[in-house]
């Protein structure tokens, strides 16, 4: 026990020296801080009785009061609001204590005096609203007439200057129509072919006239009106008219060709027998034929005896 208790007083000890070593610095800071102070304000006392002693320049002086003046003013004008909004607030409240008065004596009184003054606040914003719209009137007609005055300009200004590019350019087309035209140099053009001998002038080139195919309604045969006409063959008429057509082609070109050899000179000898050229097979001569078909219109009567025994 007297070992516990001598250990506890120990720590306590201990504790308060901690203590003490941590308060006695704090306390010397304190106090100097303290004094510091003390003396930073006894300084300042002592320069501003010193300022006040010494003389002031005239700059100075003239500046301090200026500026007394400003803030005499300003405090001045703060007192005359004051007193303004005093008496308007006393000025509203007689009126109200009159209108109090007058409406329990005279109510029709203060409904006239309520219409009156309706009338004059309508008075006043009407008037206020005309004359905002005349002035606007009276610059929207400043604005058109400076925008017209500007669009007239512009539009003489573009007829000038399109009368001015017209004039111009004919100007520039009668100078070209009038310039001398300089003579275009042609090149010399050399034929390297063979000269070809030419009919002579006198010479006339005969036309031998072609005889043309007749139609097939003319050389069909004429059937009696109260015979039957036979079933048309219309394969047989079709090779008729493309044989017809040949021999018509074969016959013209053999016209043109006795006709060119009547106008070019004559070199055969005579012991040579002139030389026939046969013209080409039309690709025209079989045209409208056609293979495998049947010649003939089929029998009516077998069709539909074949259907019935289909069915």
């Amino acid at each position: 026990m007297e070992t516990t208790s001598g250990g506890t007083a120990i720590l306590i000890v201990i504790a308060a020296a901690l203590w003490l070593l941590y308060l006695v610095p704090m306390w010397r800071r304190r106090r100097e801080y303290l004094a510091t102070e003390r003396n930073a304000i006894r300084l300042q006392q002592t320069l501003r009785i010193m300022a006040h002693a010494a003389e002031v320049p005239e700059s100075v002086r003239a500046e301090l009061t200026a500026r007394d003046v400003a803030a005499q003013q300003r405090s001045l004008a703060a007192r005359q609001r004051e007193l303004a909004a005093i008496e308007r607030a006393r000025e509203a409240a007689a009126q109200r204590a009159l209108r109090a008065r007058l409406t329990e004596s005279a109510p029709g009184l203060m409904a006239e005096m309520d219409a009156a003054r309706l009338g004059q606040r309508r008075l006043r914003r009407s008037r206020a609203v005309t004359s905002l719209t005349t002035l606007l009137a009276l610059i929207g007609i400043g604005v058109a007439v400076t925008v017209s005055a500007w669009a007239w300009a512009g539009f003489a200004a573009f007829v000038a200057i399109s009368g001015g590019m017209l004039l111009t350019g004919l100007a520039r087309a009668q100078r070209r129509r009038t310039a001398p035209v300089a003579g275009v140099a042609a090149p010399e053009f050399v034929d390297l072919a063979p000269p070809v001998r030419r009919a002579p002038a006198g010479a006339r080139r005969e036309w031998t006239p072609v005889p043309l195919p007749k139609p097939s309604y003319l050389s069909a045969p004429v059937v009696p009106a109260g015979a039957v006409a036979p079933a048309l063959d219309h394969a047989a008429a079709l090779a008729a008219a493309a044989a017809e057509a040949e021999r018509a082609q074969r016959a013209a070109a053999l016209a043109a060709a006795s006709v060119d050899r009547a106008a070019a000179p004559s070199t055969v000898t005579d012991g040579e027998a002139p030389r026939v050229e046969r013209p080409a097979a039309s690709r025209f001569a079989g045209m409208g034929l056609v293979d495998g078909l049947p010649t003939r219109a089929p029998d009516l009567d077998e069709v539909l005896q074949r259907r019935r025994a289909a069915s």
